[in-house]
């Protein structure tokens, strides 16, 4: 059952939800909000305790407390495989068959608009196993159930070389496209903290740039303040001549949603393969690797909170990775002397 939300009545506060695309109002008999939304806590609190709360229940609530989570967005697109088969369930009944036929249909394309990946079903399952997670810890359901998860295939470890980011940017036609390639590179910021970016973020003073918008409130991952190299600086000097609003990355004065499309097509004419928004981000990690930078470093520039995850991830590209380790088990047989094993010495 949907949980109720403050609504207004006649002067006065009411609960409002929906059933079957049906609005149900019922007073909660004061014109005092604070009053009414403790009114309406007290409501929703019974109904969190009824035994019958269907999975679309307990993913409504999730995404209701953790709307400002990016997560969030991604988990749209997750439910909307995941209800058909989990929706109306409760909790209780699902079971290793459950899954087990869900995880077919969406290899053999019978659920869904066709055969999915390996790392889309696990992506779909790990959604729906945190939403049940989340309503064990918060008390509405006793228990999750277990959700048999699919193997985790690796990470794809696509990156671009300087040859490829100076080709797409060759190639990309709206100058909204070449700026992104520029900064998402120059910052290895992820796309929203770039498309999000706002010009009082970059201080041209003093050649830096504030990643961490903080106009909604938002939790923002891996955000920095990072410097301007000499690249970024030019292309943001150049973008300030015709802004039309106080967005960085525009399209005649409005905000940009996406570049996808832009750098699919920029990809197509340079003759690579689909280049994606985060590739920049992992090349530009990589690329500082191999320069020998150190990681905690690489770690405050990418805005990761555990340098951990930058070693775990890019420590292997680095040219002083297990320099010291290989060294000392370099031979120089000239220095090592005898022919005759010291194992052999020790025998007699």
């Amino acid at each position: 059952m949907s949980e109720y939300r403050l609504g207004q009545l006649r002067g006065g506060w009411c609960a409002v939800r929906y059933v079957e695309g049906k609005r149900q109002r019922r007073s909660l008999g004061t014109a005092d909000k604070v009053e009414a939304q403790a009114v309406l806590d007290e409501l929703n609190a019974r109904i969190d305790a009824r035994p019958d709360q269907t999975v679309a229940d307990l993913w409504a609530a999730y995404v209701r407390e953790n709307a400002r989570k990016r997560i969030i967005e991604r988990m749209e697109y997750s439910w909307k495989r995941l209800a058909p088969t989990f929706g109306r369930r409760v909790p209780q009944s699902i079971g290793y068959e459950t899954v087990k036929d869900y995880t077919a249909g969406r290899r053999s394309g019978t659920i869904g608009k066709g055969a999915v990946s390996e790392g889309t079903i696990w992506t779909e399952l790990n959604h729906l196993r945190i939403v049940l997670g989340w309503a064990e810890k918060r008390g509405r359901i006793s228990k999750a159930p277990y959700i048999d998860m699919p193997s985790k295939p690796a990470p794809r470890d696509r990156w671009l070389t300087k040859k490829d980011v100076a080709a797409l940017r060759l190639h990309a036609s709206a100058p909204h496209v070449r700026l992104f390639i520029i900064l998402a590179i120059g910052t290895g910021a992820r796309k929203e903290a770039l498309l999000e970016l706002q010009w009082d973020q970059c201080d041209m003073v003093r050649g830096l740039i504030d990643l961490n918008g903080t106009r909604d409130g938002r939790t923002r991952k891996g955000r920095a303040v990072v410097p301007m190299n000499r690249t970024v600086r030019a292309a943001l000097v150049e973008a300030r001549k015709s802004a039309l609003s106080g967005h960085v990355i525009e399209w005649a004065g409005e905000p940009v949603l996406s570049v996808k499309k832009g750098l699919a097509t920029a990809s197509r004419k340079a003759g690579m393969a689909k280049v994606t928004p985060h590739m920049f981000r992992h090349s530009a990690a990589r690329w500082m690797a191999e320069a020998g930078s150190d990681m905690k470093r690489i770690a405050a520039y990418l805005g990761h909170s555990d340098s951990r995850t930058t070693e775990r991830i890019y420590a292997r590209f680095s040219p002083n990775a297990l320099a010291a380790e290989a060294s000392a088990l370099e031979l120089d047989f000239e220095d090592i002397g005898s022919n005759e094993p010291e194992a052999a010495r020790r025998r007699t």
